[in-house]
């Protein structure tokens, strides 16, 4: 009797390790999310970024999503852009200039060429135009037809459901009085100091094409980050600043894709 019992309890012991090694599995599988490469973090806006400040971001703005998409990466940034480089670029200037937020007066040179190209350049200064457009807040629209077929294949590539762009429009450290502060990342005094980031953001559907496009802007002071004293101590510099603001900037970025972006474009 007691053998048999004991064949029992294995057996059924058996089965429940398997169910949790499946249930473990199956959790940390669907814990992954959404497929999503990070296609390309740039500023298309009329003022160029310096690099020393725009080099995280990438990285920054991928760990976030991480916490709910499975995140395909892609190194961008570098020296030498390759051809598939020049393709994402083209998709997201495409992205943009389709969308509701592009202002073509604060674009750099790249974008204006490439709006004006594909739209004409009085359709951005058709004021009827420009009002129809504003209203399609929150509607997801489409892309170009031949650069859809573009994301398409890239999509079949990296093999991933969305592709998100992030277009910094404008990054900036600035005295209180009025003024851009020369600083670096380095730079410790940041006495009377704010940090502001402007951010445009695109997913687009692989599938389907469609686009949903949002924005972000976040401006702290140095006065009301005070959480950065406990993070990196007294002597925390520009870059720690700039990285609290855009990691803030970030989590409002995916959770707007969760509860809007998703349905939207699917």
């Amino acid at each position: 009797m007691n053998k048999k019992i004991s064949l029992k309890i294995i057996a059924l012991t058996a089965m429940a390790i398997i169910f949790s090694i499946n249930s473990v599995q199956a959790a940390f599988e669907n814990s992954h999310g959404p497929k999503l490469l990070l296609a390309e973090v740039a500023s298309y806006g009329q003022f160029e970024l310096k690099p020393e400040f725009m080099a995280n971001f990438y990285d920054v703005i991928s760990e976030k999503l991480q916490e709910n998409f499975s995140v395909e990466s892609r190194i961008t940034l570098i020296d030498e852009p390759s051809d598939e480089d020049e393709i994402f670029s083209i998709i997201h200037m495409d992205a943009i200039a389709h969308s509701r937020l592009y202002r073509r007066e604060l674009a750099n040179v790249k974008m204006t060429r490439y709006g004006d190209s594909i739209m004409g350049k009085e359709y951005y200064q058709n004021e009827l135009k420009t009002q129809a457009r504003m209203k399609l807040e929150g509607k997801p629209y489409r892309l170009t037809e031949e650069i859809f077929e573009k994301v398409s294949e890239l999509g079949e590539k990296y093999d991933v459901d969305y592709m998100l762009f992030c277009n910094v429009r404008d990054a900036d450290v600035w005295r209180k009085t009025g003024g851009i502060f020369g600083a670096s990342p380095s730079t410790y005094d940041l006495r009377g100091k704010r940090v502001q980031i402007e951010m445009e953001y695109y997913l687009i559907n692989v599938r389907t094409g469609k686009v949903f496009e949002g924005q972000n802007s976040e401006k702290r002071t140095s006065l009301t980050t005070n959480v950065l004293i406990g993070k990196y101590g007294n002597n925390y510099t520009v870059g720690d600043m700039v990285n609290y603001v855009l990691q803030d900037q970030a989590g409002k970025l995916v959770q707007n894709i969760l509860k809007r972006g998703l349905k939207a474009v699917d």
